[in-house]
């Protein structure tokens, strides 16, 4: 009886060996699986209004304030904050566009037209980022040294300072009446 259950016990360990899988060693791996999911745009705060969208509203300026082609009758800074962008993104810029009075793409022209309205006159931006200048409106991407840093957090605002200024456009004084001008802009990632 010992014989035949020392027989059995060998049969039952050999078949139960044949019956494992094989393994070489290395032949197995991981994949590991990760990501993130960002807002699909950056949060934008123009002029503190909470919105992406304003109006900045010069102080009156007098016809007699003007003189020749490129005088600045008033100005106005103001600000547009951007946060919760890219976190990969070192840096933002913002490339600007609208329809110009000159070749040079920095003079927003007068939209308003017609009895009652201002003539003579357009809107120009400085940029007072970084290495600072003009902002020019016609698309194109803006010089890496007015760039303003990104929070990767997203917490702290990237903030892009301007000065918008009246200027007269050619060599009539501005005439007294309503002007208006218009510009929209878009987050330049770097």
């Amino acid at each position: 009886m010992n014989k035949y259950v020392a027989s059995s016990l060998l049969a039952g360990s050999i078949m139960a060996a044949l019956s494992l899988p094989v393994f070489a060693a290395g032949d197995t791996g991981t994949v590991n699986f990760a990501g993130k999911i960002v807002a699909d745009t950056c949060e934008i705060d123009v002029d503190s209004t909470g919105t992406n969208s304003s109006t900045v509203t010069f102080d009156d300026t007098y016809p007699s304030d003007f003189g020749t082609d490129g005088t600045i009758g008033t100005s106005k800074a103001f600000k547009i904050e951007v946060k919760k962008c890219d976190p990969l993104v070192a840096k933002l810029n913002l490339k600007f566009s609208g329809t110009t009075t000159d070749a040079a793409y920095k003079r927003l022209q007068n939209d308003l037209s017609g009895a009652g309205n201002a003539t003579n006159v357009g809107i120009i931006v400085s940029n007072d980022n970084g290495t600072k200048g003009d902002v020019l409106f016609n698309g194109s991407v803006p010089e890496t040294g007015t760039d303003v840093a990104n929070d990767p957090a997203g917490v702290t605002a990237s903030v892009f300072n301007y000065t918008a200024k009246v200027i007269q456009v050619g060599d009539t004084k501005p005439t007294a009446g309503h002007y208006s001008s218009s510009a929209t802009f878009e987050v330049v990632y770097r």
